[in-house]
């Protein structure tokens, strides 16, 4: 009963480091190669259920879309090929064409069809981990990325900074007024950092108005670091005021860009159509006057 009991106590360990292996090797998988991994598991189990039932005409569809579609030529293939060997991707798509044979010929292959497939999967499974993306893919998301922070800039609301900003001027022009230049500049520093950079107000602005306003901002300081007269001081203040009220006028519109974008292409392409008319009726009136 003792080594009954052991030997289920070594099994019950073996099973959990096996898992515990399982689950950090998932863990190290892109999301990326998790979806396309997912996406051929599918694909081969659907295939092995299609040829049980006797379908090989879909399963044989079914199996070159799926090697087709995700996997041969594609950034899944690429990244084998750069990060493991160019043999053992070739391999890969060596045993979805003899997949795709086996289906075709003639006799019952259930064993030998569920034994390849089950093996493919394996053999792409175990290149995963790690497994960067390729600079195809990189690209791709940085610029997915950078069109959502565009997104998020765009849609936030800056109203609590630009009051804020606006507050932070009148108490650092008032400190300035009772002689504590320190205090007022200081005011200037800490308000411009949070409220106009970090905020990303600054990034949500046009080029040439955010330029407008740090420039005032800079002369503003400036005046106040060299002791100017107060009204010459006060006078910046009133202009930063003025231009931090216009700011929702000069706001970037990445949605905008983006359809433009679009509308350049189409108008493009119709110039070029418009072109490809008028060539072809120059052509034809040259024929009959010939």
């Amino acid at each position: 009963m003792k080594i009954l009991s052991k030997h289920i106590t070594i099994a019950l360990l073996l099973i959990t480091v096996a898992f515990t292996q399982l689950v950090k090797a998932e863990d190290n998988i892109l999301p990326y190669w998790q979806a396309q991994m997912l996406a051929i598991d599918k694909g081969l189990n659907k295939l092995q259920k299609l040829y049980q039932k006797g379908d090989r005409k879909t399963a044989l569809e079914v199996a070159k879309t799926t090697h087709f579609s995700y996997y041969k030529n594609t950034d899944l293939e690429a990244a084998i090929r750069s990060n493991v060997s160019m043999q053992y991707a070739e391999t890969i798509n060596q045993h979805f064409f003899t997949l795709t044979r086996l289906i075709n010929e003639d006799g019952e292959h259930g064993g030998k069809l569920n034994g390849l497939a089950d093996g493919l999967k394996a053999e792409i499974r175990q290149t995963l981990p790690g497994l960067p993306l390729t600079p195809k893919l990189i690209r791709e998301q940085q610029t997915r990325l950078a069109q959502k922070k565009a997104l998020r800039i765009e849609n936030k609301n800056y109203s609590e900074h630009i009051k804020a900003l606006n507050d932070a001027l009148y108490q650092a022009l008032t400190q300035y007024k009772e002689a504590n230049t320190d205090k007022a500049l200081q005011l200037i520093q800490e308000n411009f950092y949070q409220h106009w950079q970090t905020s990303e107000l600054e990034a949500s602005l046009s080029p040439d108005y955010k330029h407008s306003v740090e420039q005032i901002f800079d002369k503003f300081y400036k005046n106040i670091q060299q002791n100017q007269p107060v009204a010459e001081v006060e006078q910046y203040m009133q202009r930063l005021n003025s231009l931090l009220q216009q700011t929702p006028q000069h706001k970037i519109q990445a949605s905008k860009k983006k359809d433009s974008r679009w509308t350049i292409i189409i108008f493009c392409l119709a110039g070029l159509a418009v072109i490809f008319f008028l060539f072809v009726v120059l052509k034809r009136r040259k024929r009959l006057a010939t």
